[in-house]
């Protein structure tokens, strides 16, 4: 769908610590351009990291003079960081071209930096990512927030393809297996149930600034190229407003680098027992401009995962195929003075030729349909992104625009919502949103004693939804369609500020004064006659609150509690078949008005560094108190409607720990829940165990990576994975909740790694489990079959990169 499609747009400079090891540059280093006043030490060298698109540990500079020296001109990074760190008593190592660790010098030694060769020794502080998601670069592990970024490394190692995978690699993280552009990304045990309607989303999505979605479900987007990914957990209400209940999910890419060029071309093929093969190919390209003032980062990619659901109704192998296709174009540009200008964007097409869920009174992996249910996600994002100083107050503006075009078709031969002669019947959705957002914020100088950030932010979205029921025997008859607009204004401003009381204990007091404007309109038809038609409108406001106390142990130890608070607006029902009744008031369900949801956040953690940094743990026990839950259900004839369930509770520990020693690399995740409808709304039929629906009160998992080298320019590596998903139930209807989860998979992988060469030979899925992840995929049918989608069976790949 929509084949053709273009955007410019914007990528928000980024810092990456990588873990690794190798050997000294032995190149020269080219020329770079550097524009970097007198500053705190590290904020200074993370604005050196970012302009030269290196990786710098900063660990070390703790233990040296507060202040940078100035860097303005055009240097090498060896040069660069010789001048910055000239008087500071501290020096760097070159671990190899483009990572760098900050060290400190002996009192005695006049030399104010070394570049000798050094036995590789453990290097923890490489581990430390500075992650954005928060509003400004801040080390992962400074922030009093519950917060995993995953680096490049590690998505590659462990084969995380999507937000599916990274479900397996990052604590308390839930997503639906509906298919490829179908999910639905649930965090810290927090669901309001795992289908998608008409509700925002409970999840914030962001590629780099822009915010991806609103209410459609993830556009699934390749994790191709990415610098990291960020992963913040509980209510983000104060700095990303209405759709961030249970967190926000931030993609980085890898920004342009205007020192060099650089190239790569990357495929893979795979192999699935009893299913299609697939296979993937992608290439990225950077090119400087401007005589090295900005650079120009292309990326293209093509997946195609092969079927592993047969359909013996209409006689058909392998249906679920799926094909996914994109690309970035990032432009990056010096404007001196400290100010840079991004722009570029990104487009995504998902192409699946059928669902992915099977029958239990079938055969393994096997259903039996009448009408094939294929889907597609359409998705382009275009952004431009000013960013610099001001007096030094760090000024940063960002406005971006979103089209994501969602099409779905369901078999619904068997139960269609309106009476139809006997024969196969096709219900079609068609979600198309187009969104306008900019936003500007204000920041503290980095050396400023109280800290502070002050924003504004202001968007429009346009959702358009076409419904059909169609029968298709003989002559197709529309039977039933309906046609939807939803216009969102939004306005919010937002902010906060750290305040420093002595040295180690810090408040943070921040929050969010939103106002949005819902105006929604419906017209239904019936055989070509007119049923229905709506029109409605509804406003609210509020201002969502946040308070952090955070206390620092030592340098290598914090602990904090934090008060937060999320919301989502209230809308308005519409769809339904002939005769549908919406109560104007709160006696029964489905009523016309839902109303909006807010959600408390209670935390309490601590992070630790041990061992030379070599050992990090990370705690968090939180409690959520959640009113008035929205929740997207279905009526008796299948179609959707959005009610307000009831308001529940979440109780939980989660636990996150990483391990480094020589080559070896160990990290390991726990959640521990328990979510709870405490009070449920009389008209809505909610089982009797009033768990939430679709989060598991257990999850886990380890993940392991070893290197060992093979000469002077080779490397034997080893990734493993392993990731438990405890029971859950599919929705809170008494009628269709169905037992699901209870499974673990895993992934094996061997690969040999050169300077500009890499191959990789996976097992996924190695005990071919058949775990059923997602007990659903047809509303339809969902009451009078059980209806399971299992794990991907074993599958065997190979993948090859070569750098240029």
């Amino acid at each position: 769908m929509r084949a053709e499609a273009w955007r410019r747009w914007a990528l928000a400079s980024s810092v990456v610590c990588v873990a690794g090891w190798g050997d000294p540059a032995s190149a020269a280093q080219p020329r770079l351009s550097f524009d970097i006043p007198s500053k705190p030490l590290k904020a200074a060298l993370v604005d050196l990291a970012v302009q030269a698109g290196a990786s710098i540990s900063t660990q070390a500079a703790a233990g040296c003079a507060p202040t940078s020296q100035p860097v303005r001109g055009r240097f090498t990074l060896q040069d660069g960081l010789a001048r910055m760190l000239a008087g500071t008593g501290c020096g760097y190592r070159m671990i190899d071209a483009s990572a760098v660790e900050i060290v400190r010098l002996p009192p005695a030694s006049p030399v104010t930096r070394t570049v000798a060769r050094e036995e590789p020794h453990s290097s923890a502080a490489l581990d430390e990512l500075v992650v954005v998601a928060t509003r400004r670069p801040t080390l992962a592990d400074r922030l009093a927030y519950a917060v995993s970024a995953v680096e490049s490394s590690a998505i590659a190692g462990q084969g995380l393809r999507d937000a599916n995978d990274l479900a397996y690699a990052v604590p308390a993280m839930t997503v639906t297996n509906l298919g490829p552009g179908r999910d639905k990304i649930m965090l810290r045990g927090l669901s309001d149930g795992p289908l998608t309607g008409r509700t925002q989303a409970m999840v914030g999505l962001y590629l780099d600034d822009t915010r991806l979605t609103y209410n459609a479900p993830d556009p699934d987007l390749l994790l191709v190229d990415m610098a990291q990914v960020e992963v913040l957990r509980g209510p983000q209400g104060a700095l990303y407003g209405s759709g961030s209940l249970g967190g926000v999910l931030h993609l980085v890419t890898e920004p342009p680098a205007p020192d060099r060029f650089e190239a790569w071309i990357a495929g893979d093929v795979g192999a699935t027992q009893g299913g299609d093969g697939s296979n993937g190919l992608s290439a990225m390209v950077n090119l400087p401009i401007f005589r090295g003032r900005g650079a120009v980062r292309a990326v293209v990619y093509r997946d195609q995962q092969g079927g592993y659901i047969d359909d013996a109704g209409l006689d058909l192998k392998t249906v679920n195929r799926a094909l996914r296709s994109g690309g970035r174009l990032n432009v990056k540009v010096g404007l001196g003075g400290g100010w840079t200008l991004t722009g570029g964007g990104a487009a995504q097409f998902i192409n699946s030729d059928d669902t992915q869920y099977a029958l239990t009174t079938e055969p393994p992996y096997n259903r039996r349909n009448r009408v094939r249910e294929p889907h597609d996600n359409d998705f382009a994002e275009a952004h431009l992104n000013l960013k610099g100083e001001i007096g030094g107050i760090q000024a940063r503006w960002t406005i971006s625009a979103v089209d994501h075009d969602i099409t779905s078709r369901y078999d619904a031969s068997s139960a269609p919502p309106i009476a139809l002669a006997p024969g196969p019947a096709a219900y079609d959705d068609d979600d198309r949103t187009h969104s306008l957002v900019t936003e500007g914020s204000l920041a503290s100088p980095e050396d400023a004693r109280v800290q502070w950030l002050v924003g504004a932010f202001v968007a429009r979205t346009h959702q358009d939804i076409d419904l059909a029921l169609t029968r298709l025997a003989d002559a197709p008859v529309r039977a039933l369609a309906e046609r939807r607009r939803d216009t969102l204004d939004e306005a919010a401003l937002f902010g906060e500020t750290t305040l420093p009381f002595g040295r180690s204990f810090s408040a943070t007091l921040g929050g969010r004064l939103f106002k949005s404007k819902t105006r929604v309109t419906s017209h239904t038809t019936a055989f070509g006659g007119t049923l229905t038609s709506f029109a409605g409108a509804l406003e609210s406001s509020g201002f969502a609150p946040k308070l952090v106390l955070s206390y620092t142990l030592s340098s290598n130890a914090l602990i904090y509690v934090q008060a937060t608070e999320g919301y989502r607006a209230g809308g308005f029902n519409t769809t339904g078949p002939p005769g549908q009744v919406f109560s104007p008031n709160n006696e029964a369900e489905p009523r016309r008005r839902y109303d909006g949801d807010e959600l408390w956040s209670l935390e309490a953690g601590g992070k630790v560094s041990l061992l030379d940094g070599r050992l990090r743990l990370r705690a968090a026990a939180f409690q959520a108190r959640w009113k008035d839950i929205q929740s997207d259900q279905l009526s008796p004839s299948g179609l959707p409607f959005t009610a307000n369930i009831g308001d529940g509770r979440n109780l939980g520990l989660e636990v996150e720990g990483s391990y480094r020693v020589a080559g070896l690399q160990l990290s390991a995740n726990l959640l521990f829940n328990a979510p709870e409808l405490e009070k449920a709304n009389p008209a809505f039929p909610v089982r009797k165990d009033v768990s939430l629906a679709g989060v598991p009160h257990r999850a886990g998992g380890v993940t392991a990576h070893y290197e060992r080298p093979l000469g002077s320019d080779m490397t034997l590596e080893f990734d493993g994975r392993y990731a438990y998903v405890g029971h859950s139930h599919l929705t809170f209807d008494a009628a269709t909740a169905p037992l699901m989860g209870g499974y673990a998979t895993g992934r094996l992988a061997v690969g040999l790694a050169a300077q500009r060469w890499r191959t990789t030979l996976a097992l996924d899925n190695p005990t071919n489990a058949r775990g059923d992840t997602f007990a659903y995929g047809n509303p339809f049918s969902l009451r009078s079959t059980d209806q399971v989608t299992p794990l991907r069976p074993r599958t065997l790949s190979l993948s090859v990169r070569v750098a240029y």
